[in-house]
């Protein structure tokens, strides 16, 4: 009986080491947005289609690259087809009593002012979680478009100073 219990509590423990496995990293977002631009890049608005199939490429484990596009104030491509089309000017983020809460969509289209991206943060509701959390968010203007591509990952901690001194290094 014992050794049954310790079998489940080992499965149970597993399967915890799997989710936290599921969660994105900083680099895979730093790198998939960076694909992404690049696909842009070539392909212009026909690339779009690649951004709205939620089992595609640029979606993986806890995150997705969406992209907005800084003339029209709106979303242009997302792997839940009920953003596309969100305006900009009416996203704002979350943060309780935190701050005041940020234009979303504008502080992702700053990016376009540096042209190795940007990391920003902002307060947003997990899946499955009612209160906001932190979330950082890599934000790279794609060259030759309007469009800005964008990823991030919920992270209560790491330094947006730190992670923006590292994109202006690259």
């Amino acid at each position: 009986m014992k050794k049954i219990f310790a079998t489940l509590a080992l499965l149970c423990l597993s399967a915890g080491l799997a989710t936290a496995q599921e969660q994105a990293t900083i680099q895979e977002v730093y790198e998939k947005v960076q694909a992404a631009a690049a696909v842009l890049e070539q392909l212009g608005p026909e690339g779009l289609a690649a951004f709205n199939d939620p089992k595609g490429e640029f979606v993986w484990k806890d995150s997705y690259v969406f992209v907005i596009d800084c003339q029209k104030g709106e979303v242009v491509a997302h792997p839940n087809a009920k953003i596309i089309g969100d305006k900009l000017a009416q996203s704002k983020d979350k943060p309780g009593d935190i701050r005041p809460p940020k234009a979303l969509g504008l502080e992702m289209c700053r990016a376009a002012e540096n042209p190795n991206g940007i990391w920003i943060d902002y307060y947003w509701e997990k899946l499955g979680s009612d209160k906001p959390q932190r979330k950082i968010s890599f934000c790279i203007a794609v060259a030759g478009q309007p469009f800005t591509a964008v990823a991030g990952i919920y992270d209560q901690t790491t330094s947006l100073d730190e992670l923006n001194k590292g994109a202006k290094a690259k």
